[in-house]
């Protein structure tokens, strides 16, 4: 199912202004062909090694996707990564914990945030998709 149209301008607009916003960085927005917007920032600058606690760089991204969907009807998936070459299980769903609680400080409600702690990738990936689906 594909997002509603008014949901998909809101998203891609979105797109356009975050991809200028972290132009020059590692950061990638970009949008899918379901109209959700997936957003990567690589390990490196999410978390240091054996850390759950968020950096800097991941922390700017939450917050503006944080900001800019607070009134929105969407829904957060959030994948994050354990080390290489260690892909521990509890540390990425540690991980996807603090990644979840930072949006919750940020206005962002538990019950619209979808975690998976996955194992096999080198980057934190969001997914903003329209909550109705």
């Amino acid at each position: 199912m594909t997002a509603a149209p008014a949901q998909r301008a809101n998203l891609a607009s979105e797109q356009v202004r975050l991809a200028a916003l972290f132009r020059g960085t590692p950061v990638v927005f970009a949008m899918q062909q379901d109209g959700s917007l997936r957003a990567t920032v690589p390990l490196r600058f999410s978390f240091d090694p054996g850390a759950t606690q968020v950096k800097p760089p991941l922390a700017a991204v939450l917050d503006r996707l944080a900001k800019s969907q607070l009134q929105m009807n969407t829904r957060l998936r959030l994948n994050v990564p354990a080390d290489p070459p260690a892909r521990l299980a509890a540390l990425a769903r540690d991980r996807s914990t603090a990644v979840r609680d930072h949006l919750g400080a940020q206005g962002i409600t538990a019950a619209r945030v979808d975690t998976s702690a996955v194992l096999q990738t080198e980057q934190v990936e969001i997914v903003v998709s329209d909550a109705s689906r």
